[in-house]
């Protein structure tokens, strides 16, 4: 019984990091079929099962998506915060900045 408990806890990180990379296919898919929903809870469960840039940047670009912009900045920030040199994140971040800033209400034209 010992034996069979080892072995269990041996190959949970790895059983881990499979369901980590299978929400991440999974919400890249629903994320070019639009179906953000869809990908928000794939790239949430992904970055709930490993805290890596690349499920934060996905979240952010799906938050951004559906129009919610204070998650997104803070899912880049967070991306950012775990691999600052990333140029994807970087510059995916630099375009939100620029979309939001012309978004913003009262801004002269």
């Amino acid at each position: 019984m010992k034996k069979l408990l080892l072995m269990a806890l041996l190959l949970l990180p790895a059983c881990s990091f499979n369901l980590y990379q299978e929400n991440l296919k999974l919400g890249i898919t629903a994320a070019r079929m639009r179906l953000w929903k869809e990908a928000l809870y794939r790239f949430k469960r992904a970055a709930e099962l490993r805290e890596t840039a690349q499920a934060y940047n996905n979240l952010a670009v799906a938050y951004e998506a559906v129009g919610d912009f204070e998650r997104a900045e803070e899912c880049y920030k967070k991306a950012l915060n775990l691999d600052p040199n990333n140029r994807h994140i970087r510059a995916n971040y630099a375009i939100f900045l620029e979309l939001k800033r012309k978004e913003r209400p009262g801004r002269k034209q």
